[in-house]
Formats: structure tokens, sequence, C-alpha cells
């Protein structure tokens, strides 16, 4: 990979800690010098920086992205300001991924691995499974609760304990998150799957889960809310078999709507992680969509409770929860606070980044507790009699 910074110091230190990670490293002091390498041998990333003499990181950036040799070579661009102004500016010049000085070295190679990832895919794709996967759907009855955040790093966590493939879904259609909490383009999205709907194949399904420096594959939501329109609860019946036949786990992270859609995935899950603040507001949200889970014939084995931050020292205390919901709470997720905000900012996962971090450790065992879960099996089917369904007005 190729370096572009004037300060000789740093690009030599940034140079020993990619050698030791078992990168081959070039250097160039200029936007001009870095452009002629890039050119004359294009290398598999180039980490620029925003502020060099001459030709700046925003105008290598331009210049790659003009010819056919340098125009998908990923571009890490590195930074002393991290205001979102330079950051929109540096997507714009084609930077694929951008990081604010100072860093720590790990941060580093995680955004190269990233990025290299994104570009070539996994080493050795992981053969296809004999089972048909597990169905996780994560759903709140009202925003903010922590949902996505949990079913992030649900998802990676699943990865490292089982070595199992692992699809994470922003169902999310109009306003998901997912992306933005793995820092991912959206580059292409569900929309991609349901154009191809009658032709669907493994090919297709590596081409727009975008893989993740993590070891999961991610399908994102579209861009737009208004691209979203077109998915039926028909797209999404075909896309959960397909996919299912393709990831030993599928965990799906729900809008908190009642809509048809989100109702046709609730109606495919074998197991729901039904995720609630300790408040009034939420609880009362959640004690109707218990009794809404009656009339669609879930099974209450299926529902899992997740009550997130619970040890807030004002919120409601988890018996007093179990005994409004007369449903028992299975998991208790401690509030992370800052290094959680942190970790969604940067786009790094709180597992990957802080995997001993208490919040960390019971996202392990909720995984560990899913693994043990029993497995569906190949043609197993939900309960032949069809769930009663709601059709928004």
């Amino acid at each position: 990979m190729l370096i572009v910074d004037d300060d000789r110091a740093l690009s030599e230190l940034l140079g020993r800690i990619l050698v030791s990670a078992g990168y081959e490293v070039a250097l160039a002091g200029t936007g001009e010098d870095g452009y002629r390498k890039a050119m004359r041998e294009p290398p598999d990333l180039i980490i620029a920086d925003v502020m060099l003499p001459g030709m700046d990181g925003y105008g290598l950036c331009r210049q790659l992205r003009q010819h056919a040799a340098t125009r998908l070579i990923p571009v890490l661009m590195l930074t002393a300001r991290g205001n979102i102004a330079d950051k929109i500016a540096g997507f714009e010049a084609g930077a694929d991924d951008y990081l604010t000085k100072p860093f720590q070295p790990q941060e580093l190679i995680y955004r190269i691995k990233s990025l290299l990832t994104r570009v070539h895919g996994p080493s050795e794709p992981p053969p296809m499974v004999p089972t048909r996967g597990l169905i996780i759907v994560f759903f709140g009855t009202k925003g903010g609760v922590g949902k996505t955040t949990i079913a992030v790093n649900l998802a990676i966590a699943l990865h490292q304990r089982s070595g199992k493939r692992v699809a994470l879904c922003d169902a999310d259609f109009s306003f998901g998150d997912v992306g933005v909490h793995l820092n991912l383009p959206t580059v292409r999205t569900v929309l991609d799957l349901v154009d191809h709907i009658g032709e669907l194949e493994p090919l297709l399904a590596d081409q727009v889960l975008i893989p993740h420096a993590s070891g999961i594959r991610v399908l994102l939501s579209p861009f737009r809310p208004e691209e979203a329109e077109v998915i039926t609860p028909e797209h999404i019946q075909h896309l959960l078999q397909f996919l299912s036949e393709l990831y030993d786990y599928i965990v799906i992270d729900c809008a908190p709507s009642y809509e048809d859609r989100m109702l046709e995935v609730l109606e495919h899950a074998d197991e729901i992680m039904l995720v609630v603040t300790p408040e009034v507001g939420a609880l009362k949200n959640t004690s109707l969509f218990l009794d809404l889970a009656v009339k669609l014939r879930l099974s209450p084995e299926q529902i899992h409770i997740i009550l997130n931050r619970a040890n807030s020292n004002v919120g409601i205390g988890a018996d007093e929860i179990e005994h409004t919901l007369r449903h028992q709470v299975a998991f208790r997720m401690i509030s992370a606070g800052r290094p959680l905000v942190f970790s969604v900012n940067r786009g790094i996962p709180l597992i990957i980044d802080q995997p001993d971090h208490p919040f960390s450790q019971q996202i392990f065992r909720m995984a560990e507790y899913l693994i043990a879960r029993p497995r569906p099996q190949p043609g197993e089917s939900e309960d032949a009699s069809a769930p009663l369904r709601m059709k928004s007005a």
C-alpha cells in the first residue's frame, strides 16, 4: 500500500506499523509524487493526508478517480480536522474512509482491513450450510431504545463465537442506521436484491451484501426513504427464504412499526429480541406489542425481552417490568455511556473496540444463548395455521 504524507517521521512510523502487520508499504511526500507512484504501480490501498503541499489529499483523490487504473483503489484520508464539513469534502472527492488524528494503531489496522475486505471480499468464502439459518429479529416499540446498537454487536458476536456465516439486515427501510454503526457506504442495498427477486442466486448475494472486516455480511436499507416504497411483504418473504438458505444466522433490525412489511418479518422470525428501556412509555407500548403477539400467534417462547440501560438509577426496576408485562426479562443490558457513543460515531462496534467491556460481555452471553437454541431444519416451516395479519390503512 502507499502512504502519502509530507510528515516524514509520521510516514515512517505508519510504515513500520503496517509492515509489522504484514503489509508491503511505499512512501510519497507530496500529492504529485503519490499520484505518479500510484499510476506507475497501483497499490492495494492508499493512505493520504489531507493537508499536503501542492496537490492536497482532496486533489489526489479526484485525480485517482479519473483514471481506470486507479479508479477503484480504496483511499483512507488522514486529517487533524474532524468536523463534518471536512469529511463530506473528502467523500465528495472520492475518499472511501476518514480517520482523524490522533488515532491508535489498532484502529488504523481495523480501517485498512475493513476497506480491503469491502473491495476484495473475504479471502475464502465459507461453504454453504446444510441447515436453514436461524432468523433473529430485533424489534422495539419506539425509537431510541438501543435496538440497532445491540443488533449490530450481536451479529458480530454470533460470528466470533460460532465461526458461522452471519448476515445482518437493516429492515428499517426508511431510516435505517446499520451502515452508520459499521461505517459502511450505501453503495449496494436491499433494492439490488428486490430488482432481481425472481432470479435470486448465491453469487448475487455475495455482490449485494457488503462484507465487513468482522467477518459478517450486511444488507443495507435504501439510501433514500422514498426508494423503500417499492418493497412489498412478498419481497420480504422471498428474501428471508433466500437468505436463510445461505447463512447460519440472519440478524434483522426492524423499524418500530406495525406496517405490513414489519409484520412479515416478525412472522418469519425464529427468535424475537424485544428491546425495552425502563420507562413508562416504552413499557406501555411493549405491553401492547405482547398483546398483539398473541393475535399474531407468535409463541411466548420465541420472544426474549432485553431490558436496555438496566442500571439506570431513575428507571423502573426489572422485577416491576416483569410484573407489568407478565413476561420474564431475558437479558439486562447496562448502559455503556460514552464508550458506546464513541464507538458508534467512529463506526467501530464496541464488541470489537472493547471486547472486555461489560456491555460487550453481555452481548457475548446473548450470542452464546442463541447459538445453543434449537436450529430449524431445511424445509421446516412455521406453524401451519396462518397468523392473523393486520393491514395498514
